[in-house]
């Protein structure tokens, strides 16, 4: 009697697999979910703190003072001496002052110029959809990637209860 039991048991196991198949259910409410997407941000723009900061890496405040104190140096070795000794004068007071005039505008602007930072821009996206759906007389509600329409398709698996 226990083996007939055993067997009928072991029997009833095997065919209580479970069935898996599709069905639709009924979309009741679709709200699209938003969130906040920062773009890329663009990369620093360097700036020496003055009206001749960047322009091509040619003008520069540096550059600017190193230029105006060869200038004034050149002007005032120029009123130094006479002949050759005027020329060499002139020469030697425009590489001071471009030396001098640089070292200036380096101590006024910070020494490097420094990076400004560009603004970042951010927007709202769709990240997904809030569905509630309604099948066999019980509400769910799941997140989605997509906005499904009026039906949602769902697989359903069902299995036999053994007591």
């Amino acid at each position: 009697m226990k083996r007939i039991l055993l067997i009928a048991l072991l029997l009833a196991a095997a065919g209580a697999e479970a069935a898996t198949f599709t069905d639709y259910a009924t979309v009741v409410r679709s709200d699209p979910q938003y969130n906040t997407v920062t773009d890329s941000c663009p990369a620093p723009v360097q700036n020496g703190g003055d009206i001749a900061s960047t322009v091509g890496g040619l003008v520069t405040g540096e550059n600017g003072g190193a230029l105006l104190g060869g200038i004034v140096g050149g002007v005032l070795g120029n009123q130094v001496g006479g002949g050759r000794g005027r020329t060499a004068a002139t020469i030697v007071g425009a590489l001071g002052g471009a030396m001098a005039g640089r070292t200036i505008a380096q101590n006024r602007t910070g020494g490097q110029p420094q990076p400004v930072a560009q603004p970042c821009t951010s927007h709202q996206a769709v990240t997904g959809y809030a569905v509630t759906y309604e099948y066999r007389g019980r509400r769910e509600t799941v997140t989605m990637p997509y906005d499904p329409g009026k039906k949602l398709e769902l697989t359903v698996s069902a299995q036999p209860v053994v007591r």
